[in-house]
């Protein structure tokens, strides 16, 4: 077992995977016999869970719980799988140098680490070929206002039908081979395929008249195509050996505002913004307005913002440091405060000034409602058989398809008016 000091970098255990893939149980047996495992069930089900783990996160470390008292809910957790099993399990790998685990441990003022496993060599070379055929337990997942735990829930008509589209989605993403290729277009870098997209909401207390959760916050989907480097590898995403390009919602958070209170979008670029005569530069104005719709008080961006420029400093992405040095070139004129910024921009959007400085609880909302136009566009494509892989607010499809996905995004409609008039 390894111990280091910083929090790794790492994708977090999905307890709800299955798969149906008889390669895969032919290399459950094999690993179950020579790690000398001796509890044939739970065993070889915490095999299964652990290695699909590491197959769908391509080579990542994945965080994992090593605490004997954590517990997973039977909605999230497709193999009944419990961390005790794990624990033996990925002792036994690591002893058997099939995986590279990290312990966890506590440090002092917040800095704790969390439990990490990755495959090394040997298992990836054994893990290659194998072909998935994915059963997750659960598409629609809700956790905790505050927390990544996850709480369970009663159906309700919209997860129902959620879950539906969700499940028709995955069956087109699995029919068709997504990789990351190199600029020339030739050499393929990365295979994107065998993934999973569900969505994950967020309880903010809000219930319907039968006392079920509303699922109106949060809601947005991860996927191994969203952790690619946006200016350097999504573009070189092929779909079925087709080129592919990216599109998405202009100025989405307060376009979604707009479109949910006015019913119609702003017309002009939203975070077109000078102050007293000095043009402020566009990343900037999105930063503060971005800030401000998670805050509660006009000091709040300030500092959300400078922590987020402080990130960009030592990035190694061109466009990283021209955002940096446009935030430089600002603060350092001293005549321009972000709270100067924030006040002109609220100013400039008079109509939608109220949905801001209200906390997460209005921003989670937007958030929600952003995600559900952008899956509505996704329902609307997979009918047509089109694959479109999502990040955030934007699609990625085959350049063939640029047309149909321009047509769909200015005709579609939100897909549950009841959350819109909740955000008014």
């Amino acid at each position: 077992m390894t111990f280091i000091i910083k929090d790794p970098k790492a994708e977090s255990f999905n307890y709800t995977l299955d798969s149906s893939s008889a390669e895969l149980a032919a290399l459950v047996d094999k690993l179950f016999k020579e790690t000398k495992l001796n509890r044939h069930t739970i065993h070889k089900k915490t095999l299964k869970l652990i290695l699909l783990n590491l197959i769908v996160h391509k080579g990542s470390k994945v965080l994992i719980s090593r605490d004997n008292n954590s517990t997973s809910l039977a909605r999230y957790n497709a193999l009944d799988v419990g961390v005790t099993a794990i624990n033996t399990v990925t002792d036994k790998l690591e002893k058997s140098e099939y995986i590279h685990l990290i312990t966890g441990k506590n440090l002092p003022y917040g800095h704790g680490i969390r439990s990490s496993i990755q495959a090394t060599d040997s298992l990836n070379t054994l893990l290659k070929p194998i072909t998935l055929q994915l059963v997750p337990s659960e598409l629609v997942l809700i956790r905790e206002g505050g927390s990544k735990k996850l709480i369970d829930y009663t159906d309700t008509p919209r997860t129902v039908r959620i879950r539906k589209e969700l499940t028709a989605y995955n069956k087109l993403i699995k029919s068709v081979n997504i990789e990351l290729r190199d600029s020339s277009g030739l050499t393929v870098l990365k295979d994107l395929n065998h993934q999973v997209v569900q969505r994950k909401f967020i309880d903010n207390g809000e219930l319907d008249i039968q006392g079920r959760p509303l699922f109106n916050s949060g809601g947005r989907s991860n996927s191994a195509w969203m952790s690619l480097s946006g200016s350097d590898e999504r573009p070189n995403i092929f779909i079925d050996g087709q080129p592919t390009l990216e599109l998405d919602y202009q100025s989405s958070a307060i376009n979604i505002i707009y479109k949910a209170l006015t019913g119609v979008l702003y017309m002009g670029d939203p975070y077109a913004l000078s102050v007293r005569g000095i043009d402020i530069p566009r990343n900037l104005v999105k930063r503060v307005a971005t800030c401000s719709l998670n805050a509660t008080k006009e000091k709040g961006p300030s500092a959300a913002v400078g922590k987020a420029y402080g990130k960009l400093r030592t990035s190694l992405k061109v466009e990283d440091q021209i955002d940096y040095n446009d935030y430089l070139r600002i603060k350092d004129k001293k005549k321009v405060k972000i709270i100067d910024i924030l006040q002109v921009f609220l100013n400039k959007h008079r109509s939608i000034s109220h949905m801001f400085l209200k906390g997460k609880q209005v921003g989670n909302k937007v958030q929600c409602l952003e995600s559900d136009l952008v899956f509505a566009v996704v329902n609307e494509l997979t009918n047509r058989s089109i694959p479109t892989l999502t990040v955030h607010d934007s699609f990625i499809v085959k350049a063939t398809d640029k047309a149909t996905l321009d047509t769909l995004k200015t005709t579609t409609a939100f897909p549950d008016q009841d959350l819109v008039k909740g955000l008014i």
